[in-house]
This record gives structure tokens, C-alpha cells and sequence, in this order.
């Protein structure tokens, strides 16, 4: 029952991805934005959706279960800020700026030498954000098919890819709609079937609690829990899957209201996470798992009956498919457009450009498919690395550049590649767990402004550009 649930979800997302092909590959803007035509009901769940991947609800799960509630909750409070963050910081201002991607307002902000810098960063870290995302995918697929991991990161890697590389932005953002809102009712039903089951939710915690004296302790050094929050809080400001959420909005005004109606849709996802947590905990079987996070399946398969628990597994893989699209589709305007087409063969057609970036998403989930056959970590753990990376690259870089017209070419490059460079040493370090950016970060920060105010400042185009910014134009 369960298999034939999840195959019928998979041919329904499918079915979608065909029915829009047409009209996203007619134009760049529709295949990169759908066009700029999503209204802020349909935006606030592809926003929810985009970053909501497979980490929010099996790794959020898994790493509460295994390293205690605290780490949990840091997660989750900082998930919860990503899309008010976002809302205040960047998503009315980056929409004015009529751009289809990042690399592309970096480009009309400082230059071709930072989109180009921009571009490769993107490819790099978008590709590794899709090893969790098919960890969790093989994980669920062996589970409930029945057959091996590797087959199942295939075979469900080459499902959502497919859809999403036919229908690009437009079959990606009505596949979101949906599948946000199967995340969040199972999510909801599964926590109710959870409550009833214990009698209530502080014979819950207590269960659990009994089961797992450490459940509630704190397991981590302080900096783990910080370098969590804040690399999540940034999470929707700096990658690249989420930003182009607000390219596809009609206006500024949807924007943020795209991210305001995700921010509320992620509460409550978090709140059913922690209760699901707890079952997870009260369970006991944590330790007995080759990987912890499967507990978030055990639970589905403990509390609810085969039909909805078929219907909470589609919404796992909802999580992952509706964040791995995202990524698939900033990866592929990175090298067809952001790279192809704006420095290699300036001519190019829209009709190549949309094939090409067709062909690099078959090629990114190929590679993102081999590393995912023995990945290094927790999802949870990899999501952090990859969000940490980004808010080195790009978090300064891309604010300072809405918000301050001193920032210029030489200190983005400097912030972004100086924040790069110093992320991956300290991930060489024996620092504490997903805190490496709590260095590369500020080093980031420091360069951009010191950079910036050390040499020549950007001409008045610009500065105007950066006014433009933050002016309503519809008024």
C-alpha cells in the first residue's frame, strides 16, 4: 500500500512536469521564474517547500533524537527566521532588481568578475546540497520499495529530476504548492495519532524522557548550537534555491508576502517536528539504527495505519523533491546562463539556453546521485555545512550590496572569495560541529567593507541602482 501510494505520487509530479514543458521552455523567464507571474498563496508554499528539504523533517528529527531537544530547537528557530528574515533583508529589494538568478544581480551590481565567481560557487555548493537530499530519498525508497539504498538514490534521484528539468521553474512551483501542503497535513496527522497515543503531550515528553534521560540535555559545545541557528537564520538569504523564490514573485509587494505566509507554514512544521521527536525518542531504538536518521520512518511506521503512513512517507519525499528541484534549477541557470550564455556564446537562443539547462540538471543529479551512495554524515549535519558555506560566500557580499553604495567589485570579490577560502579551512579543523562559519563569516564581512572603503567607489549608475532598490515603483 505504502510503495503503491508513493508510485502514484511520483507519476503525479511527473504529470505535471510534462503538461507545463511547453511553456517553460518557450522563454528564459518562464523556465528561470515562471515568467514573474506567482501570486503569494502559490509563492509562500514553493517558498515553504524550497527550503524545507528533507533535513527539516528527517534530519531535524533524527539529530533531535540522537545529539538531545536542544540541538533541535536550534534548528528549528533558526529555520522558523529564514523567510522573515529573508522578507526584511533582500526580498523586495533583490525583486526590483529584475534579475533571474543570483550570479545575475551580483553581475549587475559589481560585474562579470563576480557573477562569474558567484556561478562556480553556486554550481559547487547546490550540487552538494543534493547529497542529503538523495541520502534521505535512498533511505526512504529502501525502506518502503524494498529494495537496495543505491537503487532506490537512483531510481527516486532520476524521478524529480525529470520533472523538474521538463517544466523548469513553473512545474517546480505548483509541484512545491502541493507538496508543501502534504508535508504539512501529515505532519499534522501524525502528530495528533502521536498525542492520542500517549495521552497528551507532557505524558509524551515524559515517555520520552523515561526512554532517554538525555533527550533533553545539551550534548554539543555552545557554538554548535549558535553556528546552527545562524546558519540557517541566513539560509534564505544566501542560497541560491531560495532567493530565486523571489524572482518568480509578480512584484516586491508578493514577495514578501511569499516569505511572511512561508515563515508561518514553517512554524508549525516545527512544532509537529518536536512532537514527533519525542515519539521518536520514547521509542528506544535510536542506537539500534545503521542510520539515526531513520527514526523519523519508524515513527510513521509505530503510529499511523499503512494508508496514511503512505501518505506521510509522500510527504517525506515531498520534502526532498520539493528542495532537490530547487536546487537542481539553480545549478543548471548557473552554467547554462550565468556562465554559457553571458560569457561564452552571448548569442545563444533561449531555446538552447532552456535545453542546455535541461541537460545540466540530468548531469548534476548524476553526480549528486554518486556521492549520495555512501554519504559522510546526519542530513542534518550536511545541511549545515552547505548553508554555512553560502553564508560565507555570499551573506555579506549580497546585502551590503542592497543596502550600502560604497560596496563595490573589489571588496565582493574579496568578501567572497576571502569567506570561501577561510570556510573550508576551518572545515578542516577540529572545530565544533557546524560552526566553521562563525569564523569565515565575519572574515567575509570584514573583507567586503575594508576592501570596499580601501579602493575606488562604485560609479553613480550604480549608487542610483542601489536606490532603486528600495523604492516602490508600483507608488
Amino acid at each position: 500500500m505504502e510503495a503503491t501510494i508513493l508510485g502514484i505520487y511520483l507519476v503525479i509530479m511527473t504529470i505535471i512536469g510534462i503538461f507545463f514543458a511547453k511553456r517553460a521552455h518557450s522563454s528564459e523567464g518562464d523556465y528561470w521564474t515562471a515568467g514573474s507571474k506567482i501570486n503569494s498563496f502559490v509563492g509562500s508554499f514553493a517558498f515553504f517547500a524550497a527550503v524545507a528539504s528533507s533535513s527539516s523533517l528527517m534530519g531535524a528529527v533524527g539529530s533531535g533524537v540522537a545529539l538531545g531537544v536542544p540541538f533541535l530547537l536550534a534548528y528549528g528557530f533558526g529555520a522558523v527566521a529564514i523567510p522573515s528574515f529573508a522578507m526584511f533583508l533582500i526580498s523586495g529589494q533583490i525583486r526590483r532588481s529584475g534579475v533571474k538568478t543570483l550570479p545575475e544581480f551580483f553581475k549587475h551590481r559589481y560585474g562579470k568578475s563576480v557573477q562569474i565567481v558567484s556561478a562556480i560557487i553556486v554550481v559547487f555548493c547546490m550540487t552538494f546540497y543534493m547529497i542529503p537530499q538523495l541520502t534521505a530519498s535512498g533511505l526512504i525508497g529502501s525502506y518502503v520499495l524494498g529494495i537496495d539504498y543505491v537503487t532506490a538514490v537512483i531510481v527516486l534521484g532520476i524521478g524529480f529530476t525529470l520533472y523538474a528539468a521538463l517544466g523548469g521553474m513553473w512545474a517546480i512551483t505548483y509541484t512545491d504548492l502541493i507538496q508543501g501542503a502534504v508535508m504539512v497535513i501529515g505532519m499534522f496527522i501524525l502528530t495528533i495519532i502521536i498525542l492520542m497515543d500517549h495521552g497528551g503531550m507532557g505524558t509524551l515528553i515524559q515517555d520520552a524522557l523515561d526512554v532517554d534521560p538525555q533527550f533533553g540535555s545539551v550534548t554539543q559545545p555552545w557554538m554548535s548550537y549558535f553556528g546552527l541557528f545562524i546558519a540557517f537564520l541566513w539560509f534564505g538569504v544566501v542560497s541560491p534555491s531560495a532567493v530565486m523564490r523571489n524572482f518568480a514573485a509578480k512584484d516586491a509587494k508578493t514577495a514578501r508576502r511569499s516569505a511572511l505566509g512561508a515563515c508561518l507554514l514553517y512554524v508549525t512544521v516545527f512544532i509537529f517536528g518536536f512532537f514527533i521527536a519525542s515519539a521518536g525518542a520514547s521509542l528506544g531504538i535510536v542506537e539500534s539504527l545503521s542510520n539515526q536518521d531513520m527514526i523519523f520512518i519508524k515513527v510513521i511506521e509505530h503510529y499511523m495505519p499503512p494508508i496514511l503512513a503512505g501518505v506521510m512517507l509522500s510527504g517525506l519525499l515531498a520534502a526532498i523533491m520539493s528542495s532537490a528541484d530547487a536546487m537542481l534549477l539553480a545549478v543548471a541557470a548557473g552554467i547554462s546562463h550565468d556562465i554559457y550564455k553571458e560569457h561564452i556564446n552571448k548569442n545563444a537562443t533561449e531555446k538552447t539556453i532552456t535545453r542546455m539547462g535541461f541537460v545540466v540538471m540530468i548531469l548534476a543529479s548524476i553526480v549528486g546521485i554518486i556521492f549520495a551512495i555512501d554519504p559522510p554524515q546526519l542530513i542534518a549535519v550536511m545541511v549545515g555545512w552547505v548553508s554555512g558555506a553560502m553564508l560565507s560566500a555570499f551573506g555579506f557580499p549580497l546585502v551590503l550590496g542592497l543596502w550600502w553604495k560604497r560596496a563595490n567589485t573589489a571588496g565582493a570579490l574579496a568578501g567572497m572569495v576571502g569567506g570561501t577560502v577561510t570556510f573550508i579551512i576551518m572545515a578542516m579543523l577540529p572545530f565544533a560541529l557546524v560552526s566553521e562559519h562563525l569564523v569565515s563569516a565575519p572574515v567575509s564581512a570584514i573583507l567586503t567593507i575594508g576592501v570596499s572603503l580601501l579602493t575606488q567607489a562604485p560609479s553613480k549608475d550604480t549608487q542610483l541602482q542601489v536606490d532603486h532598490y528600495h523604492t516602490n515603483v508600483q507608488a
